[in-house]
């Protein structure tokens, strides 16, 4: 069987598996007594062992199946999640990490797992664990508490699973798998089982167990207990799609109250039908079948409706999303482009189809960048393990705050922006935050708070990274760069604590006394603020000493399509982004004052130093310099403003963004161009750097 082709799907639905294992490893850290999450973390763990060995990648099945024998213990409470146990699976984890990554890389590299498969072999044999359970409690989690007329025993864990799902509005059913005779890969076929039940709910157990349908160590038939909040006619009817399956008897299972525990399960057949037609027109059932609404329980889980509406959602590669961006882009330029003939030739009809042609592509536009939108939690959901191991190798206590993960972003910013916030974050905890003992001295929470802010703020994504530690002295700072050579003193003294923190921002600068494997080589906020600068973004700091720090990252919603305003320069016509513009305004020469050597006006009382885009750009000039009225453009970036100085104001227009390429991405002051409706190439100013 040929599997490369499916080798890209191993690899996304792997690290989806991974990052859930992650989050649901700190919350069993929090909580060891939570059975839900290690439910859970065994789904996951069993997914990926099952795909593993599909695929062939047999450690990453070995790795997974240990695992598994101590995730099993922990849901039957016969090992507890003591401290070491957490660390092992921490460590299987970064472990099925870096394999996963070296087949995503072609390395022939492999990771040794035979001492971590060890180490999972003596915790599941009671050895190695820091907090054994007593042998009492063991023999009353293992014994059997009720069992199905087909001979499935149900363990008290199970039970209480069952109880709470059927609360929730949950069903609990014991479904009956026949395989046709002589079918090849009956392991396939039992997976494909158990997906559709976890699409449908949550399969608590089967027999014969997971491990054994996947050695195909069973004759033709297997028995699983799933829960769901379908009808029965639905899971046969889905079960029954899947080829080479006889039937499928589905019964539901009346679990009593805790008071008769102890008492047989009862059943009532529902629905157990062979299946008449052949496997091939059975293929057709496995599209989506409509149900009709039946009464939701007044508490029924908001995951129902999640897991309805995810089965309507597909996998597209990112570029063909870049592809169909590109697309809409030149169907922007030649809108544009059929606007000014229509209005040049005065043709009323080719007018009114291209007003109807703007609606349309504008709607394309929204549809195309609202695909490209995903939340920020996909960034920020790996954070939390990144803050948990830094701050116990650093000897601190850190938790993290994550604020506004739903908050959406174009998918191009997502993947660039991680590295900023790593740097930000670790600096957070080895600079910001005390050690306990400091904190106490200080009359502080000995256990240090950092939180991760994400929200919309016009057409920009605020990020705020906050520490409520030891904050930044500005007069430290200041003297680090005096002795570093960066200032002089006289800059020194004319800085005020705010320009004094930003000095952070330096290439090479640390406040750093020893250089560490977390910071102090000076080549962290430097590349923090050229990284967000390249996504169009701006980065500031505010800070007070003992109370703690704050880093604001502004970024665009997107990179692609932007509203601007197009201004003209001697002949040339330039697009400053209409997010970046205040207002514009008429002056006069006569309003324009020096004040140390910078050109300045005074707008409603506020004073606002002056570019003058041809002196920047090198543009010579026809007499406009002496003209009695002066076009000024407000931008501003940040709580910075500044009055840029052009000829003309041509106005208000959507412009595709196209890069410059590698050879003119050093001139800053250009953010890219775009190409007009007349043909011609219009540069895109950068705001920030006109500023500096």
């Amino acid at each position: 069987m040929e599997l490369n082709q499916y080798l890209g799907m191993f690899l996304e639905e792997s690290r989806e598996h991974l990052q859930t294992l992650n989050k649901c490893l700190l919350s069993l850290e929090n909580d060891p007594r939570n059975l839900s999450v290690l439910d859970e973390i065994f789904r996951s763990a069993h997914t990926i062992k099952g795909m593993s060995a599909t695929m062939g990648f047999t450690a990453i099945a070995e790795l997974t199946h240990e695992m598994e024998n101590v995730l099993d213990l922990l849901r039957k409470g016969q090992l507890k999640a003591s401290p070491a146990i957490i660390d092992t699976l921490f460590k299987c984890l970064d472990t099925l990490e870096q394999s996963v990554e070296s087949i995503a890389s072609n390395s022939e590299a492999t990771v040794d797992i035979k001492p971590l498969a060890a180490k999972l072999a003596k915790l599941a044999a009671g050895n190695g664990a820091e907090e054994p359970v007593p042998a009492a409690v063991e023999k009353k989690a293992a014994a059997p508490v009720s069992a199905t007329s087909s001979g499935i025993v149900l363990n008290d864990t199970e039970i209480e699973v069952i109880r709470a799902a059927n609360r929730q509005g949950y069903a609990a059913y014991e479904v009956q798998v026949a395989l046709r005779e002589g079918c090849l890969l009956k392991s396939a076929r039992a997976y494909m089982v158990m997906n559709a039940l976890d699409e449908l709910g949550d399969v608590i157990k089967s027999v014969p167990p997971a491990e054994d349908l996947e050695k195909e160590n069973f004759d033709h038939s297997f028995t699983v207990v799933a829960l769901s909040d379908a009808e029965p006619e639905k899971v046969q009817h889905t079960l029954l799609a899947i080829s080479e399956i006889e039937t499928a008897t589905v019964l539901p299972l009346a679990i009593p109250d805790a008071a008769t525990s102890a008492a047989p399960v009862s059943q009532q057949a529902v629905a157990a039908v062979s299946a008449p037609e052949p496997a091939e027109k059975r293929r057709d059932a496995e599209l989506p079948v409509a149900r009709p609404e039946a009464p939701a329980a007044a508490d029924a889980p908001a995951m129902a409706d999640k897991k309805l509406r995810g089965g309507q959602s597909v996998r597209v590669d990112i570029e063909k999303l870049d592809t169909l961006l590109n697309l809409v882009g030149e169907l922007v330029i030649n809108k544009t482009r059929l606007e000014q003939i229509g209005l040049s030739h005065r043709l009323t009809d080719l007018t009114e189809t291209i007003e109807q042609m703007d609606r349309v592509t504008t709607d394309l536009q929204a549809v195309v960048m609202k695909v490209r939108m995903v939340p920020v939690g996909q960034v920020f959901n790996r954070f939390p393990r990144m803050v948990r191991d830094l701050s116990r190798d650093l000897s601190k206590e850190v938790n993290l705050i994550i604020q506004g993960e739903e908050t959406e972003l174009d998918r191009t910013v997502i993947d660039e922006i991680g590295d900023p916030l790593v740097h930000l974050l670790r600096n957070a905890i080895d600079h910001g935050i005390e050690s306990p003992a400091e904190r106490e001295a200080k009359g502080k929470n000995p256990v240090g708070e950092i939180r991760l802010i994400a929200r919309h703020e016009g057409n920009n994504v605020i990020i705020m990274v906050e520490d409520d530690g030891a904050g930044v002295n500005p007069e430290i700072v200041k003297q680090k760069a005096l002795e570093k050579g960066m200032i002089t003193q006289a800059e020194a003294e004319k800085m005020d604590a705010a320009e004094a923190v930003r000095l952070l921002f330096l290439p090479g600068f640390s406040t750093a006394r020893v250089v560490t494997d977390v910071s102090g080589r000076g080549v962290g906020m430097d590349a923090v603020k050229t990284k967000i600068e390249s996504l169009g973004g701006m980065v500031d700091v505010e800070t007070k000493v003992n109370e703690g720090s704050r880093f604001k990252i502004r970024l665009p919603l997107t990179l692609a399509i932007i509203q601007a305003l197009l201004v003209k320069v001697c002949e040339e016509i330039y697009a400053i982004p209409l997010g970046s513009i205040d207002s514009t305004i008429n002056i006069t020469p006569g309003d324009i004052k020096t004040i140390q050597n910078q050109e300045v006006i005074l707008l409603r009382g506020q004073i606002i130093p002056i570019v003058r885009l041809g002196k920047v750009l090198g543009v010579s000039h026809a007499g406009n310099e002496d003209a009695e009225e002066l076009y000024v453009v407000i931008v501003h970036m940040g709580d910075q403003k500044a009055g840029v100085i052009v000829d003309t104001l041509i106005g208000q227009q959507e412009i595709v963004i196209k890069s410059l390429g590698k050879l003119l991405a050093s001139i800053k002051v250009l953010a890219g161009a775009t190409i007009l409706g007349d043909g011609r190439v219009a540069l895109i100013l950068d705001v920030g750097s006109l500023m500096q």
